[in-house]
């Protein structure tokens, strides 16, 4: 890996973790039921997006304008999996020392958002989550956000990411690289 591919990887790495963490420290103090919200979700996947793309098209200004297929896909994917290790030990931190009751919270916010749903939506969810009843699914999400606080949530989570931002950096590494000419 050339000095320059680590250089980038950790510099938008820590820049997209910087980011996540302050995208979860400000919902943390101004409105903990931000965290159900799909669109800060929405929020936070498109900018670590564009800064993982940012991050190549700098690669590629940075070597010259050109940027092989692996490079490029390795300047997008190495801040990611940077990115994700380390808000991997942020959020088992934040959820088990600082406020290990905070994923309990957010299981309560959003089994109360699903009560909220039309009746035929709710019955598709409950289907889908494979429950019979109200008190299975409430059992079943509390489940699912106490995963958040383990290693093991985390790490699946982290896994899940890997492989759907692993597609989007084939496509942003299709549309970026170019080859240097072979005759100069």
């Amino acid at each position: 890996m050339s000095p320059l591919l680590k250089k980038i990887a950790v510099q938008f790495g820590i820049l997209s973790t910087i980011f996540s963490v302050l995208y979860v420290l400000t919902v943390y103090i101004i409105d903990e039921s931000m965290f159900t919200s799909q669109w800060g979700g929405i929020i936070v996947l498109l900018l670590s997006l564009v800064i993982f793309v940012v991050g190549v098209l700098q690669f590629k200004k940075q070597n010259g304008g050109y940027a092989t297929f692996r490079e490029a896909f390795s300047a997008f994917m190495l801040p990611f999996i940077l990115a994700t290790l380390l808000g991997m030990v942020f959020n088992l931190t934040f959820y088990n020392l600082i406020d290990a009751e905070l994923a309990a919270r957010n299981g309560e916010r959003q089994f109360d958002a699903m009560l909220e749903m039309p009746e035929e939506k709710l019955d598709g969810v409950m289907t889908f989550m494979g429950v019979s009843s109200v008190d299975e699914l409430h059992e079943k999400i509390m489940e699912q956000a106490e995963m958040t606080k383990s290693f093991t949530g985390q790490l699946k989570g982290g896994g899940m990411g890997i492989a759907f931002f692993a597609v989007l950096g084939l496509i942003v590494a299709a549309v970026t690289k170019k080859n240097r000419p072979e005759f100069e």
